[in-house]
């Protein structure tokens, strides 16, 4: 009898904050899809979490924070189970070079319920404040 892993989604996603402390949304990829979301990408196979985040980051006016997030998220639909990372990021460039909306971002955290990520809300403000210290931090499901 064989048997296989079961299937693992591995997604990057992007906290990229302006001088104002507001978070960079995308709209979704899907036509139709208006719901904004965070900056993501799925990690290729074999690829690495940083390998895709410098794929996300590539082109776009940004500095790369010091803290990442290792998230151990909720299975999705169907099986499976998903694992993320969350690399911060700083823009460099004035709003209209980067495509998206910028948020105030505790108005944006309370629009990613999606991720179903409980700690993210505490997760940005102490990255924000300075609390949380440089390198890297698992968030819970």
């Amino acid at each position: 009898m064989c048997m296989y892993a079961p299937p693992l989604r591995r997604m990057v996603y992007l906290l990229c904050f302006d001088p104002r402390r507001r978070l960079l949304l995308t709209s979704g990829s899907s036509p139709g899809d208006d719901v904004l979301k965070l900056p993501m990408i799925r990690c290729q196979e074999r690829e690495t979490y940083e390998r895709a985040a410098r794929r996300l980051l590539s082109g776009r006016s940004m500095r790369r924070g010091d803290v990442v997030a290792r998230v151990r998220a909720a299975p999705f639909p169907g099986g499976g189970s998903r694992e993320a990372r969350i690399y911060t990021a700083h823009s460099l460039a004035p709003q209209a070079d980067l495509e998206g909306c910028w948020i105030p971002w505790r108005d944006a955290v309370q629009g990613l319920g999606h991720l179903e990520i409980p700690e993210l809300a505490v997760f940005v403000e102490g990255y924000l404040g300075g609390w949380i210290p440089d390198g890297w931090i698992t968030l819970e499901p």
